[in-house]
C-alpha cells in the first residue's frame, strides 16, 4: 500500500498533468481516500514523535533524576510502556483529527472547484473533482519541515519568530504547489482553457490563503508557550 501510494505520490508531484490525465479509475471513497488517509497518518506520525521528543523525553528525564542503582532498572520497563502508550494515544488522536480536517478541507476544495467550474461553462463531474482534490492532499506532506522545526523551537535552538516565518515559508510553497494541482484538475475533468482553469483554482486558493493567515497569527502565538 505504502510502495503504491509513494508511486503516486512522485507522479502527482513530478508529473501532475499526466496524472490527472491518467488519474487512478477507482471510487471516490476508495483509492483517493486511502491516499489522503495515509498522507494524514505520515503527518500524524512524524508530529507525534516531535511530541515525543519536546514533550515526553523531558517529562521522563525529571522522573529519572532522583532515581539511582537498581532503581533505574525496575522503573525502566515501565517507563518506556507509558512512553509507548503516551505515543500511541498522541498518534491516534493527530490521526483522526489530520484524516477529518483534511476529509473536511478538500472535499470542499473540491467542491469548489466543480462550482467554479460549472460558472465557466466547464463539463465536469463532482465526484471526479472530489476525488482529483483528495489525491493533491500529498502536497502537505511538505508540512512535516515545520513539525521538525518545532523541536529546535523546543531546544531554543530556533525562536518562535524564526519558526513562524519558516511555517509561513512551507505552508505558502504547499498552497502555491496546490493552485497549480488545482487549476490542472480544473482543466483536466472541466475541459476548461488555461486561463479559465487558473481562475477557477483562484478560490480554492483564497480559502487556503485565509486558512493560513488564520493559523499563523491566531492560533500559533496562543499555542506559542506551550510549543516554545
Amino acid at each position: 500500500m505504502l510502495k503504491n501510494y509513494f508511486q503516486d505520490l512522485m507522479k502527482l508531484l513530478l508529473q501532475p498533468i499526466l496524472f490527472f490525465t491518467r488519474m487512478p479509475d477507482s471510487e471516490w471513497w476508495d483509492k483517493p481516500v486511502t491516499f489522503l488517509g495515509i498522507t494524514a497518518m505520515i503527518l500524524a506520525f512524524f508530529t507525534a514523535f516531535s511530541v515525543f521528543i519536546t514533550q515526553y523525553i523531558p517529562i521522563g528525564s525529571t522522573l529519572f533524576e532522583k532515581v539511582s542503582g537498581l532503581k533505574i532498572i525496575i522503573v525502566s520497563p515501565v517507563m518506556l510502556v507509558l512512553a509507548f502508550m503516551f505515543s500511541v494515544i498522541a498518534f491516534s488522536i493527530l490521526f483522526v483529527s489530520f484524516l477529518a480536517g483534511m476529509l473536511l478541507l478538500f472535499w470542499m476544495l473540491g467542491a469548489l472547484i466543480f462550482w467554479g467550474g460549472n460558472i465557466l461553462k466547464g463539463k465536469g463531474d463532482y465526484l471526479k473533482d472530489v476525488k482529483a482534490s483528495f489525491y493533491s492532499s500529498g502536497i502537505f506532506l511538505a508540512l512535516i519541515i515545520p513539525v521538525f522545526m518545532l523541536v529546535l523551537l523546543k531546544n531554543k535552538t530556533m525562536d518562535f519568530t524564526n519558526f513562524a516565518i519558516g511555517y509561513n515559508i512551507f505552508y505558502g510553497f504547499a498552497i502555491l504547489f496546490l493552485y497549480g494541482l488545482q487549476a490542472i484538475i480544473a482543466r483536466k475533468v472541466h475541459g476548461l482553457k488555461k486561463w479559465k482553469a487558473f481562475i477557477v483554482a483562484l478560490l480554492p486558493f483564497l480559502v487556503l490563503i485565509m486558512l493560513g493567515v488564520i493559523v499563523s497569527y491566531l492560533i500559533l502565538p496562543k499555542i506559542s508557550p506551550w510549543i516554545s
